[in-house]
């Protein structure tokens, strides 16, 4: 299996490529997530492309909190985004909390914004950008470029 994707990247082959290695180990991915937590197709989405959406949550807060703490940010979004479509509860950051530096404080602050700007990425990554482009203009407006 290697060795064949190995082939098809060096011939420049990217379709042979995709169904010689990544497809397959998107399948098994896809079975042990569907085994674990049947029909929770967002929570799936959120452990399968993690890095993708964490890029795009950090990459709005860094333009409108800075870069300091802007990961930290990011991954409790979506930790609790994750946590949202498991239980059902809604992504709430308490100033009470005894760290709160991972916090967003001025952008994805409310459960709508983020859950919009989840649904738009997850419609970009399947090849609709409408609903990507509605929430990243609601995020724009908010934040300064």
């Amino acid at each position: 299996m290697l060795q064949e994707a190995q082939a098809f990247a060096r011939d420049g082959q990217p379709e042979r490529f995709l169904y010689a290695l990544p497809y397959p180990l998107e399948r098994v991915v896809d079975g042990l997530l569907q085994t674990v937590l049947p029909g929770k197709r967002e929570a799936h989405f959120i452990l399968r492309q993690y890095r993708f959406l964490n890029l795009h949550f950090q990459k709005i807060i860094q333009r409108r909190e800075g870069f300091g703490c802007s990961g930290d940010k990011s991954r409790a979004i979506l930790d609790r985004l994750l946590q949202y479509y498991l239980t059902g509860k809604e992504v709430v950051f308490n100033s009470g909390e005894r760290y709160t530096f991972g916090h967003p404080t001025t952008v994805f602050t409310t459960h709508r914004e983020i859950v919009e700007f989840f649904e738009g990425l997850y419609s970009l990554y399947y090849g609709n950008p409408e609903l990507y482009l509605k929430a990243l203009k609601s995020a724009l407006e908010i934040v300064s470029i």
